[in-house]
């Protein structure tokens, strides 16, 4: 009795150039996918910005001067200190969730509320709901201020803007976070 049964299967070149074919796929797609990540957390963080510039519009509308000594200056201010006063003043609450009058907040009014995603992850892993850092956990965050009232502030790149209030974020060499600004 002659046994006719065919078997079929995929030989080894089959098998090899499909893994080839997966290869070159995956990698035309990761640096892409790398590349979409960074752009979210960019828009993200530009978001985050002009969150804090409608906060300090809204102070401002509402007690007529600006928050923060540095802006009362006579040149304005690019304030770096974005630390627990900053987020106090502006959330109207200290890190225990109390209603606090500071920064000249005395009214107690919640301007922006801070979300975890604003503060710096350290590296245990860690919040630290004192300083504010953008999604590059990058803590170079500058928010200038026309103290002075005469409609500009001094940026990077430019020497005035006509502008009241921006902000803009230096680049951090040490951890390899972009610079960017509201004003680009």
């Amino acid at each position: 009795m002659k046994n006719n049964k065919k078997i079929s299967g995929f030989t080894l070149i089959e098998l090899l150039m499909v893994i080839a074919i997966i290869g070159i796929l995956a990698g035309i797609l990761i640096p892409t996918v790398g590349a979409v990540r960074t752009q979210a957390n960019l828009a993200a963080s530009k978001a985050q910005l002009s969150n804090y510039v409608t906060a300090i519009t809204m102070f401002k509308g509402e007690y007529g001067y600006y928050p923060f000594s540095d802006a009362q200056s006579n040149n304005g201010a690019n304030i770096n200190s974005l630390s627990s006063g900053f987020i106090e003043t502006l959330s109207g609450r200290n890190d225990s969730g109390e209603t606090v009058s500071t920064g000249g907040n005395r009214r107690r009014i919640s301007f922006h509320s801070f979300s975890e995603s604003e503060f710096l992850l350290k590296d245990d892993d860690t919040l630290d709901y004192n300083i504010i850092a953008d999604r590059f956990n990058n803590t170079q965050i500058f928010i200038a201020i026309d103290g002075d009232g005469d409609g500009d502030v001094s940026v990077p790149g430019n020497s005035k803007l006509k502008s009241p209030v921006t902000a803009y974020v230096v680049t951090d060499t040490t951890t390899d976070a972009p610079g960017y600004s509201l004003y680009d």
